[in-house]
């Protein structure tokens, strides 16, 4: 029992450590940093984030933030390569080409030049175990996909995570979420649960419970923000494939079409049933990407 607890609070603290680097990819990352966040010296933080993540935590900031840029190659086409080099934490577009070189194979110039589903196909190549974006399927959902704008106030809950192209794993991370909020009172109703998506961002899904922030929360929660702003917004069915094909028409047609450009690649879902007892390619997910003008 105790060797359960363990792990579990190695689980939470590695979350903890996984969102910090997410939210810095941008900025310098030094390991002592990384266990102050976790409350760990630095030789165990690495021993355990590899029990964890099978990568040490320097390889998977590299890894995230090359993930990130091709990401941002392909829906920040206005940006020029510098500036993504400083938005992924690179040092100098130098250190940047070399390591996108490195990591896929080609330059970030030749990456650009490529159509966008021969880009996506990068991914497929560095992670096979990944979903893969289907260029065929964004065109066939572009007639039957109902974009709105949507502004919305920030909202505050706990997370766990999840692997992104593991349902199973998702509905049952709803499962224990909710049970977690419902233990501590913390869930008023269904419609206060969330999934935030990131893909091409670690293959991270967090099951999020948003929370009164006035309310006193139990230490042991990771939190989290679901920032405010303004969100084109879109009805589907299906599994992530289905989100990131419906993704990358909006990227690729709509949202350039009507004068707008993806703010962050970080996204969130909302649902009409509850995620904890249906599959989660059977639920009707409304899902949220964020927006800013060109």
């Amino acid at each position: 029992m105790q060797d359960k607890e363990t792990s579990k609070e190695h689980q939470k603290r590695i979350e903890t450590v996984i969102d910090y680097i997410l939210k810095n990819i941008n900025n310098h990352i030094s390991l002592k940093t990384l266990a102050d966040v976790a409350h760990y010296s630095p030789f165990y933080l690495q021993k355990v984030f590899k029990q964890h993540t099978g990568e040490s935590p320097k390889q998977y900031i590299i890894k995230v933030r090359l993930e990130t840029t091709l990401l941002l190659l392909v829906i920040h086409p206005h940006k020029s390569l510098k500036e993504i080099a400083l938005d992924c934490g690179f040092s100098s577009p130098a250190v940047f080409s070399r390591a996108v070189k490195n990591y896929f194979g080609i330059s970030p110039e030749e990456i650009r030049e490529r159509l966008p589903k021969e880009r996506m196909r990068l991914f497929k190549i560095k992670n096979p175990g990944q979903i893969a974006h289907d260029a065929t399927g964004s065109e066939n959902v572009a007639d039957e996909l109902d974009v709105q704008i949507k502004k919305i106030d920030a909202i505050t809950g706990f997370y766990l995570t999840a692997p992104c192209d593991d349902i199973g794993k998702i509905q049952e991370s709803f499962k224990t979420a909710i049970q977690i909020a419902q233990t501590n009172d913390l869930l008023v109703s269904e419609r206060e649960i969330y999934g935030i998506l990131s893909p091409h961002q670690g293959n991270i899904y967090k099951t999020f419970v948003a929370v009164n922030k006035r309310q006193p929360l139990p230490g042991k929660l990771n939190m989290t923000e679901i920032k405010a702003g303004k969100y084109a917004t879109l009805r589907i069915t299906g599994g992530i494939k289905e989100t990131i094909n419906a993704g990358h028409f909006l990227y690729r047609k709509w949202l350039p079409e009507n004068g707008y450009k993806i703010a962050d690649v970080v996204r969130f879902e909302v649902f009409t049933e509850n995620p904890a007892t249906i599959p989660y390619d059977e639920l009707q997910r409304e899902v949220y990407f964020p927006i800013e003008p060109i």
